[in-house]
């Protein structure tokens, strides 16, 4: 069976992705903010609602590439095991996991994931905050 290909969005909302990067990661009870500087200096920051997990490669500091969205269903299996772990022992309820995407950030030269968040849904907002 062929894994289907996992396209890599090259802005989200009008904020261009490709070689911009990650300035910090703030994590917060049910949400995550990424904020993030554009290749041309600009200021964005990515608000992600119901924040179920993050996982973290070193993403601050890092020129990223794309940002894939993907329902749990596609994710990697340590994620989808992880979430379905939460769902068995009552740390997530399954009407909230079915609900989740996973957001990806990729590193721009390697193309692999470097940050990754489960959450219901994310907002953008243009700049310095």
């Amino acid at each position: 069976m062929n894994k289907p290909k996992i396209h890599n969005d090259l802005f989200a909302a009008d904020v261009p992705l490709v070689d911009g990067i990650i300035e910090h990661i703030v994590l917060l009870p049910d949400q995550a903010k990424v904020h993030f500087r554009t290749e041309q200096g600009e200021q964005a920051t990515f608000t992600f609602e119901q924040t179920v997990g993050v996982w973290d490669r070193r993403a601050v500091g890092q020129e990223i590439g794309g940002l894939s969205t993907l329902p749990v269903a596609l994710a990697n299996l340590y994620i989808r095991e992880l979430l379905h772990n939460d769902v068995e022992f009552g740390e997530l309820d399954q009407q909230t996991l079915d609900h989740i995407s996973i957001y990806s950030f990729t590193n721009s030269w390697s193309e692999m994931p470097i940050l990754e968040i489960a959450a219901t849904e994310m907002l953008v907002q243009r700049g310095g905050v």
